[in-house]
Parts: C-alpha cells; sequence; structure tokens
C-alpha cells in the first residue's frame, strides 16, 4: 500500500493542478498496461464513483503494482457536484473536434472535456493508446438490465463479449461525441458498461462486478480472486435469460425543444412490435417503427435521445 500512495504522490507532481481533481486513485507502476476507469461523466450517475470508492480499499491490498497501472478518473465535477446530468452540455457529447482545445465557449463542461482529454492523452497514455483501455461506467432511467456497448473495433468488442452480459454493437458509431467513440477512434480497447438504474444499491454492486471482472480480464488482479468469481457469478445471474449480441436497429434523437414523454412500464430488453406506441412527443404518438427489444428508454428530464430499439444478433 505505501508503493502505491507514493506513486500516487509522484504522478500528481507532474501534473497540472486542475487535472488532479479528476484523479480518484491512481495503483501500479508496470507501464505496460494502463487501465483508465471513468465514473461520473454524467453528474446524476454517482454510482461508478460509490463503486471505486468501495472497491478501492480491497484492490490496494490485492492489487500487484508491477501487473500494471489503474487510473480510477471521475468526469463531470461541476455536475457531480449538484447530482445533476449536466449544467449546459451533455459531456458525453462533447468529444469533437469542435470542441476539444476550445476555452472560448460558455459551456462550463469544456472544462472537465479538456482537463480529461489532456489529462488521458499527455501523462495517462503518452499519445499512446494500443496499451491503454478506457472502462465508462454508466447508470440509466429505465428499470432493470446490466449491458455493454463496446468501441467499434475488435479488441473492444471481445473485451465486451467476454461479460457474458448483453453487448450492443454498432451503438458507439451512431453517438457522436461520446467519449467512447472518442477513444475508439484511436485505437484504445474501449467499453461503456451501464449497471443498472440511477442510484440506487444494485447499480453499485453490478457496477463493482463489471471493473473486477474487468481487472481479472487483462491479467491485474488474480482471476481466481473471490471478488471476481462473486462478480461474474452475479452479472451471469442477472443476465442469463436475456439475449447476447445485439446491434442497433434504431435511434430515437431528440433536440432541444422537443417535449418527449415516454410511456410507463418500458424497461431494457422488453420485447417490442412494429407500430406500439411507445411515448408522446409535441402532441404526437410515437411509434415503433421496428421489432425488437427496448433499450433505455428515458425517464429523466435531460436527455438526447427517447429510446433505441436493438435486435439479437444472429
Amino acid at each position: 500500500m505505501y508503493f502505491c500512495i507514493s506513486f500516487h504522490e509522484e504522478i500528481l507532481k507532474r501534473m497540472h493542478t486542475d487535472y488532479q481533481k479528476h484523479i480518484i486513485d491512481i495503483l501500479g507502476r508496470n507501464s505496460d498496461i494502463k487501465f483508465i476507469i471513468l465514473g461520473g461523466i454524467h453528474g446524476n450517475e454517482i454510482n461508478g464513483i460509490e463503486a471505486i470508492e468501495k472497491i478501492l480499499p480491497v484492490l490496494k491490498k490485492k492489487f500487484d503494482p508491477n501487473k500494471g497501472q489503474i487510473y480510477f478518473l471521475k468526469g463531470n465535477l461541476p455536475a457531480l457536484e449538484k447530482k445533476e446530468r449536466f449544467i449546459h452540455h451533455d459531456l458525453n457529447r462533447l468529444w469533437l473536434d469542435k470542441y476539444i482545445g476550445n476555452n472560448t465557449s460558455e459551456i462550463v463542461e469544456l472544462k472537465s472535456l479538456n482537463d480529461l482529454q489532456q489529462l488521458i492523452i499527455r501523462d495517462i497514455c503518452k499519445g499512446k493508446y494500443d496499451n491503454c483501455i478506457f472502462l465508462d461506467l454508466h447508470t440509466f432511467s429505465a428499470k432493470s438490465g446490466v449491458f455493454a456497448i463496446p468501441a467499434c473495433n475488435a479488441k473492444s468488442l471481445a473485451f465486451a463479449h467476454s461479460f457474458g452480459v448483453p453487448f450492443i454493437d454498432k451503438l458507439s458509431g451512431k453517438l457522436p461525441g461520446t467519449a467512447l467513440s472518442y477513444w475508439g477512434k484511436k485505437g484504445m480497447t474501449s467499453m461503456v458498461f451501464e449497471g443498472g438504474t440511477h442510484q440506487t444499491p444494485e447499480a453499485t454492486e453490478n457496477l463493482m462486478a463489471a471493473i473486477w471482472h474487468s481487472l481479472a480480464y487483462f491479467n491485474l488482479v488474480d482471476d481466481q480472486l473471490p471478488e471476481v468469481i462473486q462478480g461474474r457469478n452475479r452479472l451471469k445471474g442477472i443476465s442469463e435469460n436475456l439475449p447476447h449480441h445485439l446491434e442497433l436497429a434504431y435511434r430515437h434523437q431528440l433536440s432541444d425543444n422537443q417535449k418527449f414523454e415516454m410511456k410507463p412500464g418500458y424497461y431494457n430488453f422488453k420485447p417490442i412490435k412494429k407500430n406500439e406506441a411507445l411515448a408522446n412527443q409535441d402532441l404526437e404518438i410515437i411509434k415503433s417503427p421496428e421489432t425488437g427489444f427496448m433499450l433505455m428508454p428515458l425517464y429523466q428530464k435531460k436527455g438526447s435521445d427517447g429510446f433505441f430499439i436493438v435486435k439479437e444478433k444472429k
């Protein structure tokens, strides 16, 4: 444990002060593998940070610092203080060239965007991404389910497949401006893990399970640790009756001035039929254009997507 703390302090000495605010903790000294775990890119999704804080005391006792480096980060700092999804703009839609390096806009999220981007490029990965891994922890407003969203590259797809939970192919390419898409395009093994309903104890436990599995998958901890085995069994129990490999069939995108209200009773992976009435939008009924499974129906005030429809990939 002493070594982990001293290494952390040595790294911080070389970093810009503003970058340090995003760091929860740093473990390890071997730079052959650099694993970045991010929580709270949306300020109302606090479960990821809770999961990290619960894991750290145990991990520090069981992690061999010679196996790699693990960086635990937090995302939208102003929104996290208020527990709101965002203040001015969704931070997970800003990872685009027109915003990267932009310090002239009044969008408060640009500060977190550019500090995180520079922290990862300059101080963590140092411009090389083949040995960097990015895990983005999320929750959702709907009830039930866990799932993974890999970046559009083979290593990310294999990572998502390893969890044994539903994973959604082709979704990251349809969501411009996400951190997942940004780092995936640079060749980094990248994945979003959706752990459950916002601010529930179950979501924190599910995200802890995802972290333990991920660390074992990349040989950063022993594959037979009780925490790894228990976590995998937990995720398997949640997902065993759900389709495993799915792909995006439809995304219902919203603009800022639209009034959208999802009809009650929808949850992740609920089967839906073509022409089924799903929501009300600007006094019109929104019907499903496809037969498939519901994904991430919007039951919160802020959000740029009303729902997604996914289909099982044969």
